[in-house]
């Protein structure tokens, strides 16, 4: 067999030895055909027709993929108003209007970042400050965190959502003395306005969806998961997923995670329509518990701050564990997210109970950022793979009065993201990015995973230190590790005979250049599938 594409390298990382060597990769089709050292036997695999890249010191590794990410959420961020920079309620209604009058769009107005705890008041913001520039056409603003909303009273009158709106279990409705709607909707009551908002038609949805994947194919991203649940709906462009498919014009592969929640009759058919090797629909996906800031993660000791109390329950958690025993026994992966140690405690218990009674089969725990040291083995004793973010990291801005450390205290938050003790237990780790919460850069989090520490580099040494990453480490958790978490580790995340030709090409070798630095690393060129998808010239990414 002849190689279509030969790439060679002075520094190739295979994802399975510790260090990059020397050598080629050869493509036939979309299967690699041969790696290793060069040597005369290369010449072998060589005829006319075999395009030969030689990028010297640029590092070759397989295609980095993105095992945590809010696929339609992502591509709306790309191309909404990003409100990080605002520091008050008034700056960003404004920002939103003058984003509006330089990008026209039609229908919703989508924006996101917004996060009152950085305003100068940090007062929870309202809709009438939205209704005063856009009193005729709903808007939809998502906060830093991706866990509320903030929005105008033309999209409250278009849901129907007013004074006697019951709040849905697992939500917040927050409202004014009178008892309306002050604009802001948490977690589950977000989903009212949600579902509206997210029903477009296949236009638009490829509209906000193409320039998005570019990026990730630009950043060497060659597959993803498509983490769908959120506010208790699916936030889905699956139209335009599978319209691209059935184009052949997707850029990278998605792995679908539906909701959990949903008829399990409805997940089969899913999953038999959608089977390929570039879409998969075989996950499922719910939420244990909220977010720290607002004391819904589910703690096994009291909040620092609050005596007395251990999170406040925001989902019907019986219900979680019968539909964790139903997708199991109907042979789907499901992906729970439990941040604090309670909460990853329960997914833990669910994940063993239906294996007890069904029999093995993997499934992942996204974020993990708190984790009892009792608990870290049993993520080993039951194949379930720890899904992490990095760059969560970095979020906040200064350490003195970092949120974690309020909530938690310094004993706990000093035991935050125990990616490295997961990584020893279980021999494998998934990364990815969470996008949009934070950037679809995984040189992002690659880097963060190595230096674990905030922007401004505090704290001195490092968050919890020991539990910083390799470059290899991190490398291989961004490739093998988030392969294995949708079961596809026989097929992608390697370098290997046989593997799918998914590679990415980085313009440097992390190997060889400082942490910090890896965050400036791009991607020189990209193969999914055996085809080039990207080549160089980097474009300009958007702040964050």
């Amino acid at each position: 067999m002849k190689a279509d594409i030969i790439l060679k390298s002075d520094a190739i990382f295979d994802s399975m030895c510790d260090d990059p060597f020397s050598g080629f990769v050869a493509i036939a089709g979309n299967k690699i055909i041969g790696a290793g050292a060069c040597d005369e036997g290369t010449k072998t695999l060589i005829d006319s027709n075999t395009k030969i890249y030689d990028f010297k010191n640029k590092l070759i590794i397989p295609g980095l993929h993105d095992s945590h990410v809010h696929l339609a959420l992502a591509s709306l961020y790309l191309s909404s108003v990003n409100l990080g920079a605002a520091k008050s309620e008034e700056e960003s209604a404004r920002m939103v209007a003058e984003f509006e009058k330089q990008h026209p769009t039609e229908g919703w107005i989508f924006g996101f970042n917004w996060y009152n705890f950085y305003w100068k008041d940090q007062a929870l913001p309202t809709r009438k400050s939205l209704d005063a520039y856009f009193p005729d056409r709903p808007v939809f603003l998502m906060n830093t965190e991706c866990h509320g909303i903030w929005v105008n009273s033309k999209a409250l009158e278009i849901c129907g959502i007013d004074q006697n709106t019951e709040t849905p279990k697992g939500g917040t409705i927050h409202k004014d003395e009178n008892g309306n709607p002050t604009g802001v909707l948490d977690e589950d009551a977000a989903g009212l306005v949600a579902a509206k908002a997210m029903d477009m038609p296949l236009e638009l949805q490829l509209n906000y969806l193409r320039p998005f994947l570019e990026e990730m194919s630009a950043y060497g991203v060659t597959s993803l998961v498509d983490v769908q649940p959120l506010f208790g709906v699916e936030m889905s462009f699956l139209k335009a997923v599978k319209y691209l498919e059935d184009k052949d014009e997707l850029p990278l592969r998605i792995h679908i995670a539906g909701n959990l929640f949903e008829d399990i009759a409805v997940h089969e058919i899913r999953r038999s329509t959608l089977s390929t090797d570039k879409v998969r629909f075989d996950q499922l996906k719910q939420f244990t518990e909220g977010i720290f800031p607002t004391h819904t993660c589910l703690l096994l000791e009291d909040y620092t701050d609050e005596p007395g109390n251990k999170g406040t329950v925001i989902g019907d958690l019986e219900k979680l564990e019968q539909c964790v025993m139903t997708a199991h026994q109907h042979g789907f992966s499901v992906k729970l997210h439990a941040q604090a140690d309670k909460a990853v405690q329960l997914a833990l218990n669910y994940y063993q109970k239906a294996i007890k009674k069904y029999g093995p089969l993997r499934h992942t725990i996204e974020h993990a950022e708190l984790v009892d040291k009792a608990d870290i083995m049993r993520f080993r004793q039951l194949d379930v793979v720890p899904s992490m973010q990095p760059e969560h990291l970095g979020l906040s801005p200064h350490w003195d009065n970092h949120e974690y450390r309020i909530t938690l205290g310094d004993e706990r938050a000093w035991r935050c993201w125990p990616v490295k003790s997961l990584l020893k237990s279980t021999g494998v780790v998934a990364l990815g990015t969470d996008c949009p919460v934070v950037s679809g850069n995984p040189y992002y989090q690659i880097s963060r995973s190595i230096i674990r520490t905030l922007d401004n580099g505090e704290p001195e040494g490092g968050w919890n230190p020991q539990e910083r990453l390799t470059v290899a480490e991190a490398i291989r958790s961004y490739t093998y590790g988030s392969a294995y978490g949708v079961g596809r580790e026989n097929e992608l995340g390697t370098i290997k005979v046989g593997n799918f030709a998914d590679i990415t090409v980085i313009d440097r070798d992390l190997f060889k250049i400082p942490a910090e630095k890896i965050r400036e690393a791009r991607s020189a060129m990209t193969i999914m599938d055996g085809t080039v998808r990207y080549v160089c010239e980097w474009k300009n990414e958007r702040g964050r």
